[in-house]
């Protein structure tokens, strides 16, 4: 049994491993359709994640994030990925509330999801509208001021999640960033900005506002982002895109507010005033040629801004996330606004390749010790069960009748990493489980 976990434990990490999130691979689960009830989702709104002065200004904007997330009493995962989604409006105007309908999909999809308050204003007219460059262009040189400030608010709120992790059924090792329009450029630089790439488009920034990763709250909590849905967005730079993160993108051929090529943002009408920066077409094939998973999804010839539908956007970026999760990403275009390619099916043990896997679910993942494993369908032999440590060392050993479900007592094994092997006949499989 020993030789035959460690082969098997080396096929599968080539399969699933390369997310080191393959325990969200579930079938039914993060996927283009709800897993949960609208009744299974809690929202906890106006919760306060910090305050900040609004600069250029002196008024101290209090911030705060509604947070939408599957009971945890309904949900048999005890910790779930997180994404953070960010609106629109030029950092100009927009509310938080524009996105509860995605937060609330995502959450109904088996994520925690929140959107976010942060602090706008720039020095011109919320209404300003097409005639931007001419009421504002004397005060392009604070756009890049609002962009700074919105990812330092934007970090703070991630760390406030990363903190209140439990209270939420938070995995902090699997964040997300989106957004939309300036949602979308916010969530692009809080996910590949560093101190120094925000230095540059910003030099006065650090000595005016702070830090990227301090002011806004003093939490010091860590979390990893694992990918991005790029709503119409831009990346100020195609060389900060170095850190092998995903990114899903949406975007209109022929947007002049933020460009899917390369140009300045806000350009209608010809306006030249306003920053440079690379949209959806150019980041998508900046990552394709760094071998990074990227999806863009573009309307071609399209003059407008951010108009694929939520639906689309929802279940075309919940796939991409799931596919990533599963380690079976892979880069694509499409240009059709309703199109979704489906993944509900898609589940580690279910549509795994190798001939002879067993198909089966353990949680809660992690768990505290107590362990259940759930099997596609009643065995029609006796059960072998053992779990293995990061050594390839068995810890557990059992041998069950046929049943559906078994529970497995974990609670003497040292926190880390296991692999649970269960086998029958000449059916086996596999499934990771972090035990704290």
């Amino acid at each position: 049994m020993r030789l035959t976990f460690v082969a098997f434990f080396f096929l599968f990490s080539a399969i699933a491993g390369y997310s080191q999130l393959s325990q969200y691979c579930i079938e039914g689960r993060f996927s283009e359709t709800p897993y949960f009830e609208e009744s299974d989702i809690l929202v906890d709104s106006n919760v306060v994640y910090g305050a900040a002065p609004r600069w250029p200004s002196q008024v101290v904007d209090t911030l705060r994030m509604d947070v939408y997330y599957p009971s945890l009493d309904a949900d048999e995962l005890a910790k779930r990925p997180f994404i953070m989604l960010i609106h629109g409006g030029a950092f100009l105007g927009g509310n938080r509330n524009d996105m509860r309908n995605m937060c609330r999909n995502f959450a109904q999809r088996g994520f925690v999801a929140a959107t976010m308050t942060y602090r706008l204003g720039w020095d011109c007219d919320p209404n300003a509208g097409l005639l931007i460059c001419l009421l504002c262009g004397n005060q392009a040189n604070k756009l890049p001021v609002a962009v700074y400030r919105a990812v330092q608010d934007a970090r703070a709120a991630l760390r406030f999640v990363a903190a209140n992790a439990e209270q939420y059924g938070v995995d902090t090792s699997a964040f997300f960033v989106g957004g939309t329009s300036a949602g979308a450029v916010t969530a692009m630089q809080t996910a590949f900005f560093t101190q120094q790439e925000a230095a540059a488009i910003c030099p006065y920034c650090v000595e005016q506002i702070g830090d990227l990763d301090n002011g806004v709250n003093d939490i010091q909590a860590s979390y990893q982002i694992r990918g991005v849905l790029n709503n119409c967005g831009a990346a100020v730079s195609l060389d900060m895109l170095n850190k092998d993160l995903p990114v899903v993108s949406f975007h209109d051929d022929l947007d002049c507010v933020v460009p899917s090529q390369y140009g300045h943002v806000l350009s209608c009408l010809n306006c030249q005033a306003f920053i440079n920066a690379y949209g959806s077409q150019p980041i998508h094939q900046h990552l394709q040629s760094q071998e990074t998973c990227s999806e863009l999804n573009l309307k071609m010839l399209s003059l407008s801004h951010c108009s694929f539908p939520e639906i689309t956007i929802t279940n075309r970026s919940a796939c991409f996330f799931k596919r990533m999760m599963c380690g079976e990403c892979a880069s694509t275009t499409n240009n059709n606004e309703w199109a979704v390619a489906p993944c509900s099916d898609l589940a580690v043990g279910v549509n795994d390749p190798v001939a002879g896997r067993l198909p089966f679910r353990c949680y809660p993942n992690p768990t505290a010790g107590q362990l259940t494993l759930a099997l596609a369908e009643i065995p029609s032999d006796k059960v072998v069960i053992a779990v293995y440590n990061a050594l390839g060392a068995r810890v557990y050993a059992s041998t069950k009748s046929p049943a559906e479900r078994y529970e497995l007592d974990l609670h003497t094994l040292n926190p880390g990493m296991y692999w649970v092997v269960v086998s029958y006949g000449s059916l086996t499989g596999v499934q990771k489980v972090a035990v704290e």
